[in-house]
C-alpha cells in the first residue's frame, strides 16, 4: 500500500503569470508579496506578479526582508505585517527561502504558536498560498515543507504539514534567466540531490519513482552545462526537473544527506545545495550496497558510468574539502543522528558512519 498526495496546481511555461493569473481573484482581496530583497525586483518575476494583481485589482503589500535559510524571527515578523495589513493570501516570489517563509507566514497568521509547537503542530487551516519558483533547485512550490532557521535549536528546523502545500505555483523558466552561475550549480545539484534522495528513500513508492527518474532525466543530461552561460533551453530543462523532484520529496521526505548537510550549512555557511553535493557521492556509496539496482538504474538515468564518475563531477562542480574540527563533527553527528532524514535511509547509520563521512569532507 502507499499514497499519493499533491494538491498544488501548477502553471509551467513563459508568462503563465500573464496567462493563468486570473485564478489569483479565488484567493482573496489583499495579498502579501514575501521575497528576498534583489533578485525578485531584477528577473522580472515581482513585476509580473504584481502586473497581473493590479490588473486583477487585489491590492497588494510587500515584504522584501527574508534572508538566505530565514529564521523565525524574520517569519515572525512579516506574520504580525500580514496580519496588520489584513491579507487574504500569500505570495512567495524567489528560491527556497522566499517560498518557504511565505508558508511558514501564511501559517502563523492563522495559528498562535510559540517556538516549540511552530514545528510540530497542531495547526489550523493557513492562508492561502502562492509561489513563484526563481531558481531551479529547491521544488518548494510544490512541497509540504518550509525550512527554517532556528537559533534556539542551534540548527535548520522543517515545519511539515499537508497543509502548507500551496494552493497554486506559477513556474515560469524565464525568472531563472539571470541566475549566477554559483547559484545554477547549486541550486540544480540541490534539485538532483532530492531526486536521487527519494529514489533512495525508505519511504519511497512506485508512483514517487516515477517522478524521480523523469527528474533525474532532465537534471542529468546538464550536468555538464552548468558553468558559464546557460541557454534558456536548459534553463527550462533545469526548472522542469527541480518541480518533478519537489514532487518526489513531497511523497517520500529526504534522507540523511539533507540532515547531515544541514550542519554543514548552518555552522559552516555552505550554500544548501553545495552541502548537499558534497555528501551525494557518500551516500550513493552506501546506496550501491544496499539498493545496487536503483543505483545502477541512477548511473543509466544520468548518464555516468559509476560512483567513480559520479564523485569526479560532483568534486568539479562542488569542491571536495570543508574545514571540520573533531568537536565540531563530534556535535554534528550527535546532532544528525534523531532526525527523520536518517530514519528514512536504507543503510543502517551509524555515529562511526556519520563521523567518518564527516572527516572524509575535511581531508
Amino acid at each position: 500500500m502507499f499514497t499519493y498526495y499533491m494538491p498544488t496546481k501548477v502553471f509551467f511555461g513563459k508568462a503563465c503569470v500573464a496567462q493563468s493569473g486570473e485564478v489569483l481573484a479565488d484567493l482573496g482581496r489583499k495579498a502579501l508579496l514575501v521575497t528576498g530583497r534583489h533578485s525578485a525586483k531584477v528577473n522580472g518575476s515581482q513585476a509580473a506578479v504584481v502586473e497581473k494583481l493590479d490588473d486583477l485589482g487585489i491590492s497588494w503589500f510587500l515584504f522584501d526582508e527574508v534572508e538566505n535559510n530565514p529564521s523565525v524571527a524574520t517569519i515572525r515578523k512579516a506574520a504580525a505585517f500580514a496580519s496588520e495589513k489584513g491579507v487574504d493570501f500569500v505570495i512567495g516570489i524567489g528560491g527556497g527561502s522566499p517560498m518557504d517563509a511565505a508558508k511558514a507566514i501564511a501559517l502563523v497568521c492563522t495559528n498562535e504558536l510559540d517556538d516549540e509547537y511552530l514545528f510540530t503542530g497542531p495547526y489550523r487551516k493557513p492562508l492561502p498560498i502562492v509561489a513563484v519558483p526563481t531558481t531551479a533547485g529547491t521544488g518548494s512550490e510544490v512541497t509540504k515543507v518550509s525550512v527554517l532557521t532556528n537559533p534556539k535549536a542551534g540548527t535548520k528546523q522543517s515545519i511539515n504539514t499537508p497543509l502548507i502545500f500551496p494552493t497554486y505555483a506559477f513556474v515560469d523558466p524565464a525568472f531563472t534567466e539571470s541566475v549566477p552561475e554559483t547559484v545554477t550549480i547549486d541550486t540544480a545539484i540541490d534539485a538532483l540531490s532530492h531526486a536521487v534522495e527519494g529514489y533512495m528513500s525508505t519511504a519511497s513508492t512506485p508512483m514517487s519513482d516515477v517522478w524521480a527518474e523523469e527528474a533525474m532525466r532532465f537534471l542529468g543530461v546538464h550536468l555538464t552545462d552548468l558553468k558559464g552561460d546557460v541557454s534558456p533551453v536548459v534553463r527550462e530543462d533545469l526548472l522542469y526537473g527541480s518541480t518533478l523532484a519537489g514532487i518526489t520529496i513531497a511523497q517520500t521526505g529526504t534522507t540523511m544527506v539533507h540532515s547531515m548537510g544541514y550542519m554543514l550549512t548552518y555552522y559552516k555557511g555552505l550554500s544548501h545545495g553545495r552541502a548537499n553535493g558534497l555528501l551525494l557521492p557518500a551516500y550513493m556509496k552506501l546506496m550501491e550496497e544496499t539498493m545496487a539496482d536503483k543505483a545502477e538504474k541512477v548511473w543509466a538515468i544520468l548518464g555516468l558510468a559509476g560512483l567513480d564518475d559520479f564523485t569526479a563531477l560532483m568534486e568539479d562542480l562542488m569542491g571536495d574539502t570543508v574545514d571540520l574540527s573533531d568537536e565540531e563533527i563530534k556535535k554534528f553527528v550527535t546532532m544528525t543522528l534523531p532526525t527523520g532524514g536518517v530514519q528514512r535511509t536504507p543503510y543502517p547509520v551509524t555515529a562511526e558512519l556519520l563521523t567518518h563521512i564527516y572527516q572524509q569532507l575535511a581531508i
